[in-house]
């Protein structure tokens, strides 16, 4: 499903980081319903529409969209849709098509500071890859520059085929996969490598996958065969073993075609290439073996016996990596379904319930951003040259873009230790700057909103005066009430540090982040407005 949707907004071209949109969608706690899906897309600031529509208005969508499916067990998946082969195929099944389909148009506000970072982090990484695999393409290309014959050079062709595809076996085993291979795999009737791969798992000798067994061996014949490669010496005696290793595969192709009509009863499409590939070299070895050209002289017992405990120690090393990862899946598994318990609305107003309540009565002159009738209010504590508080405002005027009507937020500010001895001190200044040129206008929310902005931007009294001038040398009795009031209420709420947090009179917990409202924010508007319904 996740994967599904990040496919979709790369389709869109829309600059949501793949990694960070499958997250969100997993660590919904209403994961795999559809509304985790509505719900991170609203939390990415992704313009997006849910609706069923009937057989005729289907045809009339434009693509892409996404498509929801489901089961008889009430089970649900999302397949991305771009053409009208896609929607007939998905339409096929009429127990399965629910006409439920997921739209998007853009972003309706700016990327946040960390969804921009994000987005970057990970197209860096992808250029990385993408010369990861050129490079590592490459250097196994060479050899066939330096392979005497062209035996030898289909047998290191077949090999590379072979380890592309063992590689890809054992990655599916770990869930990792890709829209290539999962179409290759998915196709046609009685097709899917799923199916075969997930049941009952033949072992080698009590040890092995055939997933394992097929990377390791490829891997094993492409290293045999760069040696012969790089060391013409050794490509007759090294050549021996690769021709028994390819006539030993022909038992392993007659027994994968057995397991898979008489036991899977389906056919694996990676797997069927795996036979393929193992017949290929076994007609090799056949070809060479009539021909003659073997060199049974070139046989070594030391070499030999080095090229075996390579195999086993190539072995031990894949089924060790895909230990690995599947430990690694198990721990990733568990902290989802805890970021599933943390993102519910119920452990949060628990959590929320129990801290240190605040006196939330307004002064007469109070700094308002957003909604000022929303059902959650945040009241931060700020310190003017607070760099954690700059981070905080930046998110905080992520979440009121996102969300406008559900978030209304107040401040308060403490006098900065960098302020001893100073008139006016920063937190006086932007008070009476706020109360000469912004209080009392139309506008009121959104200048205020500018004013932090352009005051965290420098952070310096000296360089934020330049620009935003106030008057000093006229009554400024109004902002040094103001800013008493400030200093009282910190002081009786025993303000110790910046920024402090309360939700709707409530200390924030300190298990959660602002950044956790992302998603949490839209269902935590409608029970605190349910509450204001009941309390009415």
């Amino acid at each position: 499903m996740e994967q599904a949707v990040a496919r979709f907004l790369q389709l869109l071209r829309l600059p949501v980081a793949r990694h960070e949109c499958q997250q969100l969608i997993q660590s919904h706690p209403d994961y795999p319903a559809l509304v985790s899906v509505s719900d991170a897309l609203d939390s990415l600031g992704v313009n997006n529409y849910v609706a069923q529509f009937d057989e005729a208005e289907v045809d009339e969508v434009a693509f892409p969209y996404l498509a929801h499916l489901s089961d008889a067990q009430g089970n649900g998946d999302l397949v991305l849709i771009t053409n009208a082969a896609e929607l007939a195929a998905a339409r096929a099944n009429p127990t399965t098509w629910s006409g439920i389909l997921v739209q998007a148009d853009g972003l309706r506000v700016p990327p946040s500071p960390e969804q921009a970072q994000e987005v970057a982090r990970e197209r860096k990484q992808s250029v990385g890859r993408k010369l990861a695999w050129g490079l590592g393409a490459g250097l196994l290309l060479q050899p066939f520059f330096y392979l005497h014959g062209w035996v030898l050079a289909a047998a290191y062709g077949t090999a590379l085929v072979g380890v592309v595809v063992g590689w890809v076996l054992l990655a599916k085993d770990l869930g990792i996969t890709s829209e290539i291979v999962d179409d290759f795999c998915g196709g046609g009737s009685h097709a899917g490598c799923d199916e075969v791969l997930q049941a009952d798992p033949v072992r080698l000798f009590n040890f092995f996958t055939l997933s394992e067994a097929a990377a390791a061996y490829f891997s094993w014949q492409v290293g045999l065969l760069l040696v012969a490669a790089l060391a013409p010496a050794t490509a007759a005696g090294l050549g021996l073993l690769a021709g028994a290793g390819a006539l030993l595969g022909l038992p392993v192709v007659a027994f994968s075609l057995y397991y898979q009509q008489a036991v899977a009863k389906a056919w694996c499409r990676l797997c069927l290439v795996v036979d393929a590939v193992l017949l290929v070299q076994a007609g090799l070895a056949i070809y060479v073996l009539v021909g003659g050209g073997f060199v049974w002289s070139a046989f070594g017992l030391g070499s030999s016996l080095t090229a075996v405990l390579a195999l086993l120690a190539i072995s031990v090393l894949v089924v060790a990596l895909k230990q690995f990862g599947l430990r690694y899946n198990e721990v990733h598994e568990r902290e989802l379904r805890l970021l599933r318990s943390k993102n519910s609305v119920s452990l949060f107003t628990a959590a929320l319930l129990q801290q240190p309540r605040a006196d939330l009565r307004e002064f007469n002159q109070e700094l308002v951003l957003g909604n000022p009738d929303a059902p959650i209010e945040i009241l931060m504590v700020s310190n003017p040259f607070c760099a954690p508080c700059k981070r905080q405002h930046e998110q905080l005027d992520h979440l009121l873009a996102l969300h406008p009507e559900k978030l209304k937020v107040r401040l308060r500010f403490v006098v900065s230790a960098a302020d001893t001895g100073r008139f006016p001190t920063a937190t006086q200044y932007l008070l009476h700057y706020w109360l000469t040129n912004i209080w009392g206008t139309p506008d009121e929310p959104a200048r205020t909103a500018t004013l932090l902005h352009d005051w965290y931007t420098v952070m310096n009294l000296d360089k934020f005066a330049a620009t935003h001038p106030a008057d000093f040398t006229d009554d400024y009795s109004l902002s040094t009430q103001l800013g008493t009031q400030h200093y009282v209420w910190v002081k009786q709420h025993g303000i110790a540090r910046t920024p402090t947090l309360y939700l709707n009179g409530y200390q924030f917990p300190n298990a959660y982040k602002v950044a956790d409202l992302q998603l949490m924010l839209p269902g935590l508007a409608e029970h605190f407005s349910q509450e204001l319904v009941l309390a009415d």
